[in-house]
């Protein structure tokens, strides 16, 4: 397989995307709202980081003010893409198992659907681009691409020069 087009890490506890919950109002909103919240802004910024791109300014519908590019033209690739992250998330105490497959973690899909969100505007237009995707969680040191603290290595490809 090729060299990703970037490859970068993220330093930080990892939060999952999916579990949703009803307010007292009958509004949908994730049971980890704050949690998510901030760990796409670190994938986010380390994306931003590593390929000298920018946020989409202001972040909506209206062309960004600093690029003049439209929302669904706002990001480094256009194209199809392979988006591969290798999750690391910290070993509780009690567990002794290489794999967490406990319930002490998301599951892998949420984690990956979290990284792609966070991710559109900034390394690609939209997470639809995302033809190609794998998740991996792991605890530190124990996958090749593991990190030795929580957060997560992203890599992407860009299909269309593949």
């Amino acid at each position: 397989m090729t060299r990703p087009l970037f490859q970068f890490p993220v330093f930080g506890t990892p939060a999952g995307q999916g579990n949703l919950k009803g307010s007292k109002h009958g509004k949908l909103r994730h049971a980890n709202g704050d949690e998510l919240k901030e760990w796409r802004g670190k994938v986010r910024q380390a994306a931003i980081d590593h390929t000298g791109a920018h946020d989409r300014q202001p972040f909506g519908a209206r062309p960004c003010v600093l690029c003049d590019r439209p929302a669904k033209a706002h990001g480094e690739l256009l194209g199809p893409v392979r988006l591969e992250a290798v999750v690391t998330v910290a070993r509780p105490k009690s567990v002794r198992a290489d794999w967490p497959t406990t319930r002490s973690t998301s599951d892998w899909d949420h984690y990956a659907r979290a990284i792609g969100d966070a991710l559109t505007g900034v390394a690609y237009a939209d997470d639809s681009q995302v033809v190609d995707g794998r998740a991996v969680v792991t605890y530190p040191l124990i996958h090749p691409d593991a990190l030795h603290q929580p957060g997560a290595v992203i890599k992407i490809w860009n299909l269309e020069t593949a």
